[in-house]
């Protein structure tokens, strides 16, 4: 996968926004869903950069402690437990190829995968 999707999916399965982003329980209800996507697109650019920058070599070593510092280093503001659970699942998720393949009428997805283990 390539490392957009694979911090795509990072932030999808573990990113908890109320962790994250506290102060988002006070407010306005018509200002939340702009506000958490704000937050969201910025932490993915973040994230993107600082791998793309120095966290290669971390992802080829297999080093989400290592990864999880960097992110740390460039200011991705998030609590060190959760970036380190996006870091595994980055690393982890870098070595899937996974290629699109159909969706069936009920619109579940199909997917061509190769792992390496």
């Amino acid at each position: 996968m390539s490392i957009e999707a694979c911090i795509a999916h990072a932030i999808n399965s573990d990113l908890d926004i109320l962790e994250a982003l506290p102060e988002i329980q006070d407010l306005p209800i018509e200002q939340l869903e702009q506000y958490v996507e704000q937050y969201v697109f910025q932490l993915q650019e973040c994230l993107q950069s600082s791998i793309l920058e120095q966290g290669s070599r971390f992802i080829a070593s297999k080093d989400a402690a290592g990864l999880c510092a960097t992110c740390l280093e460039h200011g991705v503001g998030l609590p060190p437990q959760m970036l380190l659970k996006m870091c595994r699942t980055i690393i982890q998720l870098s070595t899937v190829d996974a290629q699109f393949v159909l969706e069936n009428p009920e619109g579940t997805s199909l997917y061509y995968m190769k792992m390496a283990i």
